[in-house]
């Protein structure tokens, strides 16, 4: 009985192991197509990617360096300031607006054909983390002009935030898209949304200028603790400690939240689409 259970429990931890592989290379496609059909037919290609970070910087630094005079925390330039915030951002926000529809714009191949259909919003998030990754080299650039240089804590401190924000867009567009299906609105809200959380975030400010009971509130906002990690590590070389506390717990429950939603609803998503 017991060669019995062992030899169950191995085929299981078999099939388990070649369904998450085809699950990965399936994911491995979407990207790829993701990214082939945003550039098809394009001039620039890639280079649309960081036209709007950039630009943003260049109007956000002249705007509140040149006219109101703000001045960035510490010797920072103002353009490094908002990039090292922006890129990320950029990846984070531009994940949830392109994955609001990949349920309700894929309709026909959903009714057709049956594989695992998360992998279709989450092959936004990781299309747009291929993005991410090929901007990082444009602000190591930037950074060394102005005289700044990557450390070996952006070994340990890269993937430890890449993670954390992998975490929270999964279950954001899980839960974006499986709602969009049955409402069509919702994908047009949250462009409306990123935009005011934008503004919610420091990015064009820092952390430290919002103080008193508003201080404290920020961190409700998940994205301010992340962002300023991320503009610690690409600024000042240091690794995120236990202020990123809110960002974890944030992830935690987007997951949860998202998978919840996506196993409650996906059963009706033929019906509504």
């Amino acid at each position: 009985m017991a060669t019995w259970t062992d030899s169950h429990r191995a085929l299981s931890g078999r099939l388990n192991l070649a369904q998450l592989t085809r699950t990965l290379d399936l994911l491995l496609l979407m990207t790829a197509r993701e990214v082939k059909l945003r550039y098809q037919g394009t001039v620039l290609g890639f280079l649309w990617t960081l036209a709007k970070p950039l630009l943003l910087a260049l109007v956000f630094s002249f705007a509140l360096s040149y006219v109101l005079r703000i001045k960035a925390p510490g010797d920072a330039p103002f353009v490094l300031f908002l990039l090292s915030a922006l890129f990320p951002w950029t990846w984070f926000q531009s994940s949830i607006q392109f994955s609001a529809g990949s349920f309700s714009n894929n309709a026909p191949l959903l009714k057709k054909v049956y594989f695992p259909r998360f992998v279709l919003p989450l092959s936004a998030v990781t299309s747009q983390l291929f993005h991410f990754v090929l901007s990082i080299p444009i602000l190591v650039l930037l950074l060394v002009i102005w005289g700044y240089y990557p450390g070996l804590e952006w070994l340990v401190g890269f993937p430890l935030l890449v993670a954390i924000q992998l975490l929270i867009l999964a279950g954001a567009v899980l839960l974006v898209a499986s709602f969009n299906v049955f409402l069509r609105d919702l994908e047009h809200l949250v462009e409306v949304l990123m935009t005011l959380w934008l503004y919610l975030t420091p990015i064009i400010y820092p952390l430290s200028a919002v103080k008193g009971k508003v201080g404290h509130l920020i961190y409700l906002n998940p994205m301010a603790s992340l962002i300023q990690a991320w503009r610690d590590l690409f600024l000042d070389n240091r690794i995120p400690g236990t202020e990123i506390w809110p960002a974890l717990v944030f992830a935690a429950l987007a997951l949860l939240a998202g998978t919840i939603a996506f196993k409650s609803l996906e059963g009706q998503f033929e019906i509504a689409l």
